[in-house]
């Protein structure tokens, strides 16, 4: 009897075991996430310094030292559904200047951040849509309550792409949020963000704003 109740113990460890082993460990993931955003930070301050691809003026571009960024926080990595606009009309979205994008609506995106449920319409552009090597792109401009203060005053971007086999999913990583051009000098031309993508929540993640010579992360 004594056996018995040793085996069944036994065999109800090594069947915990065997589950343990198959659950993700969860701090070995948010360390390989956190390791690929700092790559990622680490190519955008590169590209900022490269005088072939910096949208920098040459004198700012000698002084610049690295963007200011939020620490990265999984939290601001969320799913999304998507909820297409296929009837949507093309409409022209103002910018910085006196140029003007043609831009058709995707669709609205729905998420959790924080406990706060959100919503942000996605957009494409009519050039983007014809061109082989953007026809995947999606444009997800946003304001949040830190503008002004800790970010860019005109608000940021994300890049995303329309999701593939006909998923309603799509990985929104605030984390990866960045100044439009304009921000940095006023010789661009940057799309302004419609009214409806103005979020009443601080999104305390991504690039801070510019302050000329910029400080590492």
């Amino acid at each position: 009897m004594i056996n018995k109740i040793r085996f069944i113990s036994l065999l109800i460890f090594f069947q915990a075991l065997a589950v343990n082993a198959q659950k993700p460990d969860s701090t070995s993931t948010d360390s390989t996430y956190i390791k690929e955003n700092i790559k990622y930070r680490s190519e955008l301050d590169n590209s900022y310094s490269n005088i072939i691809t910096s949208p920098l003026k040459d004198r700012d571009r000698k002084k610049f030292i690295g963007h200011s960024f939020f620490d990265v926080k999984i939290n601001y990595r969320v799913v999304a559904k998507i909820e297409k606009t296929p009837r949507a009309r093309t409409f022209k979205m103002r910018t910085t200047s006196n140029r003007i994008h043609e831009y058709v609506k995707y669709g609205i995106l729905s998420f959790v951040i924080n406990g706060v449920t959100l919503r942000l319409s996605v957009y494409q552009s009519l050039s983007h849509k014809e061109s082989e090597d953007y026809k995947n792109y999606l444009f997800l401009p946003f304001k949040d309550r830190t503008n002004s203060h800790d970010t860019y005053g005109g608000g940021r971007y994300i890049d995303l792409e329309i999701p593939k086999d006909g998923n309603n999913e799509v990985v929104i990583d605030f984390n990866k949020a960045y100044n439009p051009y304009c921000h940095y000098n006023s010789e661009y031309s940057c799309p302004l963000v419609p009214r409806e993508n103005h979020l009443l929540i601080e999104v305390r993640a991504g690039a801070k704003k510019y302050q000329g010579k910029l400080v590492g992360h």
